[in-house]
């Protein structure tokens, strides 16, 4: 037996390829790959996922924007009103006042509705009545211990209710 270099062996391996076979019919020569039609269609997959990774964030946006629902009854707003007040989310004037009530509210106290209403103080309340007629309600509430009344004018957006005016002081007159 004689001895063999295993090394070459092995390197004499990895290098070898077979020969392919040359195709039985002879109709021409096999389509390249790569070529204008392959790049077409991945092309169109490119594309087509592009357009839907657009559309989904379009959506994620409109959605983000908006943020979660407005409160479907004139108690859930003001369930979330109280809420936010004593945690500070910041949902008060981002989701729970209208714009325009914001806008306003900022223009009067000089300075902006998120800084005011971090250092809202957090009262007790009774709601003494909630008046609702079509898309408008009035919750009028009473704070406990200091007896001081609050009406808060809600409007009914196709999201929910947000408020569109604060008026302190006494209860509505009764119609």
């Amino acid at each position: 037996m004689a001895m063999m270099n295993h090394r070459a062996l092995v390197r004499a391996h990895t290098h070898w390829r077979p020969r392919r076979a040359a195709p039985a019919t002879s109709a021409g020569p096999p389509p390249a790959r790569g070529g204008r039609a392959s790049r077409v269609a991945w092309l169109a997959v490119f594309a087509a996922v592009l357009a839907g990774l657009a559309i989904a964030l379009v959506l994620l946006r409109a959605g983000g924007s908006a943020g979660r629902a407005l409160p479907a009854t004139p108690r859930a707003w003001l369930d979330a009103f109280s809420a936010d007040v004593a945690t500070g989310s910041g949902d008060v004037c981002s989701r729970l006042l209208s714009p325009t009530f914001s806008s306003e509210l900022e223009r009067q106290i000089h300075r902006s509705c998120a800084s005011y209403y971090i250092n809202a103080q957090v009262l007790s309340v009774r709601v003494l009545r909630i008046l609702q007629s079509g898309a408008t309600a009035a919750v009028e509430v009473r704070y406990w211990p200091r007896a001081g009344y609050t009406t808060f004018v809600l409007d009914h957006q196709r999201a929910g209710w947000q408020a569109v005016a604060i008026v302190p002081g006494g209860p509505l007159p009764t119609a």
